[in-house]
């Protein structure tokens, strides 16, 4: 096997902030990579150049794929890269660069969950739910600004050499939306933070199960709708539980509307903590509820399953991948309360069945760790580097 370190350059338009979710992932791989004795420079949002258009599909459309063309066009001028790794599909002008250059190394797409799978879902839980998508005037560019954005993703398979995406979902939408992706698509799931994992999670007791916990975005995507309405049957239904809501301070007035006044006083509502603080709290609670509407990695899900958490998940993103092979949690019908309240009454009907769920979800995640996720990556590099080389020795 090959073991001759590879140097490797990240491109990501976030800060490099390891607790929070797509910079978190660009941040804890490029640690994996090094921890393998690969050579990893990072490029980050600070590093792109001034941003000049505030609005955020404009800036996506226009100005990103310039900022990502540059910095990486300044970066390979100076130094030899093997692999150069860049998250979105606004990379696409660099990727189409590098191409006309003859950049003989790898030229990599790192989706973090796939913004094509997003635009085909999200529209019709908008409609259904009664919530727009952006505000007037805005709401009348909105469905043009995403046709154009998703315009990006051909060209994005097109000049780069391999998409890396979190999720087999992911996956099987991407190639069926863009055959020619077939053959450059690889799945690599993300990893789990080693501070969940080699840490003992406590016994998962009867206790811990009269306790729900939920740790996301204050986000329309991530189905807050769902989690109150679930949160207003159960509760009700059982007087003896209750809930820790973790999410950003500026939801919190949205959500205390969402609760009817009956529970309200038994939904612990928190600000964002640290990693630390966050592991204290999946210990300390037994059930984790993720009723997102659409999920690439499904990070706090994979951390929750760390903890030894009975989890109680949307089937979509990498949630299915993680839960439905072994049973290690419940799988729930995207956007079915009814279906939520049912899976989560397990835990109070039946918690030796929950508790055998939560030891194979622990199974699972045990074996995401980034240094896994970082030796597919290696992998999947020097596989595309092998094919550059014979296809350049044929022509």
């Amino acid at each position: 096997m090959n073991s001759t370190p590879l140097r490797i350059l990240t491109v990501a338009n976030v800060p490099p902030d390891p607790n929070s979710g797509a910079a978190g992932t660009v941040f804890h791989t490029n640690v994996a990579l090094r921890e393998l004795g690969h050579v990893v420079e990072e490029i980050w949002d600070k590093d792109l150049g001034p941003r000049r258009i505030q609005h955020g599909n404009l800036h996506s459309w226009i100005e990103q794929p310039k900022l990502y063309r540059d910095v990486v066009l300044k970066a390979v001028a100076s130094k030899e890269y093997d692999v150069i790794q860049m998250s979105q599909p606004q990379a696409w002008l660099a990727a189409k660069e590098l191409k006309q250059r003859g950049f003989g190394g790898v030229i990599v797409n790192r989706s973090h969950g796939l913004e094509l799978r997003v635009e085909s879902v999200m529209p019709e839980w908008h409609r259904r739910l009664g919530v727009p998508e952006s505000r007037f005037p805005r709401s009348l560019l909105t469905p043009v600004m995403k046709w154009l954005l998703s315009g990006q993703w051909p060209n994005a398979v097109k000049y780069h050499d391999a998409i890396v995406v979190p999720c087999e979902m992911d996956r099987d939408f991407l190639v069926t939306s863009i055959p020619e992706a077939v053959h450059k698509t690889y799945m690599i799931h993300h990893g789990v933070g080693a501070e969940f994992v080699d840490v003992p999670p406590r016994a998962l007791d009867e206790s811990r199960l009269r306790k729900i916990l939920y740790v996301g975005q204050f986000s329309f995507i991530k189905g807050f709708h769902i989690l109150a309405e679930v949160l207003n049957r159960t509760l009700a239904a059982q007087d003896d539980v209750s809930c820790t809501w973790i999410t950003a301070e500026a939801g919190h007035a949205a959500i205390r509307e969402l609760l009817h006044e009956q529970v309200r006083t038994r939904v612990q509502l928190s600000g964002w903590r640290p990693h630390e603080e966050l592991r204290s709290l999946y210990d300390e609670h037994g059930v984790f509820v993720f009723p997102s509407f659409f999920e690439g990695a499904g990070k706090a899900s994979l951390e929750a399953l760390a903890r030894h958490m009975y989890v109680v998940a949307s089937d979509t993103g990498a949630m299915r991948d993680y839960i439905a092979p072994t049973q290690a949690g419940s799988l729930c019908e995207v956007g079915n309360v009814g279906d939520f309240v049912q899976s989560l009454e397990l835990a109070w009907s039946n918690p030796a069945e929950a508790m055998c769920r939560a030891e194979a979800g622990r199974a699972v995640a045990v074996e995401k760790s980034w240094q896994r996720c970082a030796e597919n990556l290696t992998a999947m590099y020097r596989t595309v580097l092998d094919q550059k080389a014979k296809h350049r020795k044929v022509s």
